[in-house]
């Protein structure tokens, strides 16, 4: 056989392969797409437990909920002020609780709506 067919044999034997890659792609994307929405971010600072302000989402270690630091933060303290404010916790442990309450608002928010307390004018 020729050198000529022979790479001519190779280039075709790629070709297939190429094709086959393609088709594998094709049929993974969805995996990988379903895979890359269930990332489920890891708060290490933040649980719920139920004997704790009945599973409120709160600090590991304390029971300071969620919902404390994110009003402090609403009012336009900065998590540093937070720390001043509330100096049992760590900085860690404040930007954890705001990132939870980023990706639980509707959780959050129904908490802080629940704990209102009325003002009688």
């Amino acid at each position: 056989m020729s050198e000529a067919v022979e790479v001519q044999q190779i280039f075709h034997g790629l070709a297939r392969i190429e094709q086959d890659i393609g088709r594998l792609r094709r049929m993974l994307e969805p995996l990988v797409r379903r895979r890359a929405e269930e990332q489920v971010t890891v708060h290490p600072y933040v649980e719920c437990v139920a004997g704790i302000l009945s599973g409120e989402p709160v600090i590991k270690g304390t029971r300071t909920p969620v919902r404390a630091i994110v009003e402090h933060w609403k009012f336009g303290h900065s998590p540093e002020e937070i720390a001043r404010q509330l100096p049992h916790l760590r900085l860690a442990q404040i930007f954890d609780a705001l990132s939870y309450y980023d990706g639980h608002r509707k959780e959050i928010e129904r908490y802080i709506a629940l704990n209102r307390v009325p003002v009688d004018d």
